[in-house]
């Protein structure tokens, strides 16, 4: 992990976890710059991005960071935002209780303590693809350019380009695997999560959410992907995002 850090060092802390494809700087740009408040933003790029060596594991990830807050005395939270495998280490995050959290936003996670097929698929699909571009070299991968558009699919194929396979594996492993509780009701009130309609991991959290955090915010974004509201609309997704920080919770919704 290599951690970037942007905006006003005295302000409210956000820490921002990104997905695979995307390193911490990719989703600053992303977000961070459409923030209207202050805030002293901690963006890091994960093992396999970026600036970052390689990804062994969310618990190796977590340990960083929170080493990384602790030497500055940072306990206080404002907000944790993290998309897909941002979740593996913001959701550890959350569950410490050495630190104070306010919200936190989870987008497209896999809520499981083992989804062994979705594992097994995931590193599948993404060797096979890590082979064929090794072999072209394309600017953009046209199934991400589908589902993403063009300007965010090329950004996502220049990141994979440097993802080993070993980080593949490792990767997967983390997205795949929680260690799962009920959540209290305060827990609950702080937690958002957001899902597209066509996501993969939508029948994981049908499976989770009801049982571990029936309380928490929820959004399924109608007609989007894993994680394509984020990159469709980051300018209303960043408006939700700073209502949810400022408001109480709202309930179920989709839209």
């Amino acid at each position: 992990m290599y951690i970037n850090e942007y905006g006003d060092k005295e302000a409210p802390v956000m820490i921002m976890l990104a997905p695979m494809m995307v390193s911490g700087s990719d989703l600053y740009e992303l977000m961070g710059t459409r923030f209207t408040g202050k805030y002293r933003f901690i963006s890091p790029d994960q093992g396999g991005h970026g600036k970052a060596g390689e990804y062994v594991s969310a618990d190796e990830e977590y340990r960083t960071l929170k080493e990384y807050l602790n030497s500055r005395g940072i306990t206080e939270i404002t907000l944790v935002y993290a998309a897909s495998l941002g979740v593996a280490v913001g959701y550890r995050i959350f569950m410490d209780p050495d630190f104070n959290i306010r919200k936190a936003w989870f987008d497209g996670v896999a809520l499981s303590e083992n989804a062994g097929f979705a594992e097994w698929f995931m590193k599948k699909l993404f060797r096979n693809r890590k082979k064929k571009l090794a072999k072209t070299h394309i600017e953009a991968s046209s199934s991400l350019v589908k589902m993403y558009g063009y300007d965010f699919a090329r950004m996502m194929t220049a990141n994979f380009e440097r993802i080993t396979e070993n980080d593949i594996d490792a990767i997967c492993h983390a997205c795949c695997h929680y260690k799962l509780r009920k959540f209290s009701e305060e827990e609950q009130k702080k937690l958002h999560l957001d899902f597209g309609e066509k996501d993969f991991d939508l029948k994981y959290y049908r499976k989770a959410i009801p049982f571990f955090m029936p309380g928490a915010e929820l959004t399924i974004r109608k007609g989007y992907a894993h994680c394509g509201y984020m990159a469709a609309k980051p300018d209303e997704y960043v408006k939700q995002i700073e209502k949810f920080i400022e408001g109480a919770d709202e309930g179920a919704k989709i839209v």
